[in-house]
Order: structure tokens, then sequence, then C-alpha cells
């Protein structure tokens, strides 16, 4: 097996495990059973933007380089490139499945009774 094979393999590997802990890290945020219509919790922006954020960034910025290397290798080797833009496409399909899934579990619809004008009427 040589080394770009090797490289390959902990590249996928990376982006997997990447995958499974997003989605536990998110899953801190997700809409738990009998709290439907609720609002969420003051810090779950902070926990979304500084650390859910820099997480996605850092893959996003490690898949483009290993695309820009993909691309590269392009001009020499086409149809081992080809496979390797595949494997490519599917991990990139991969992460917005993930990411996908994380808003959908996420996603609050809140109950009109946390608005304003609830509590406007209820004190007046």
């Amino acid at each position: 097996m040589n080394i770009l094979r090797r490289l390959s393999l902990w590249w996928a590997l990376a982006n997997v495990a990447g995958m499974i802990a997003y989605l536990k890290l998110a899953s801190t945020l997700w809409v738990r059973p009998g709290e439907e219509g609720t609002p969420g919790g003051p810090g779950d922006a902070f926990y979304w933007a500084l650390l859910l954020v820099p997480f996605l960034a850092a893959f996003f910025i490690l898949n483009s380089v290993v695309l820009f290397v993909i691309k590269r290798r392009a001009r020499t080797r086409k149809k081992r490139t080809k496979v390797s833009l595949r494997i490519w496409l599917a991990i990139a399909a991969l992460w917005l499945g993930t990411v996908a899934y994380d808003h959908h579990m996420s996603y609050r619809v809140i109950d009109a009774k946390y608005g304003i004008t609830a509590l406007i009427e209820r004190d007046a």
C-alpha cells in the first residue's frame, strides 16, 4: 500500500470521525422531547459560534486542501483522479447530510406564548 492510499484512508477515517464528533457536540443544542415550542437556552448561540463553526471550518479547510491536491494530480493520473474525486464527493455529500441532520434536529418553532405580544397582553 503506497503512501497516498494510506493518507487517503486516514483522511476518509478522519472525516467520518469528525462527522460523529460533530453530531455528538451539536446534539447538546437539539430540541429535547417535551420541550417543543420553547426557546433555546441563553448560551446556545455562543456554543454554536465558538465551538461548532470552527469545527466545521477546520474540516472545510482540510477538505479544500485535499480537493486542491486531487486537482493538481489530475494532470498526470487521469484514472486515479476520477476515483479520488468520487471519494471526495462522497465525503462532501456525507458532510452535507450530517449538517442537514443537525439543523433538522435543532430547529425550534417557538410557541407564540413566549413572544412579546403575549407578555404585553399578560401585563395589561
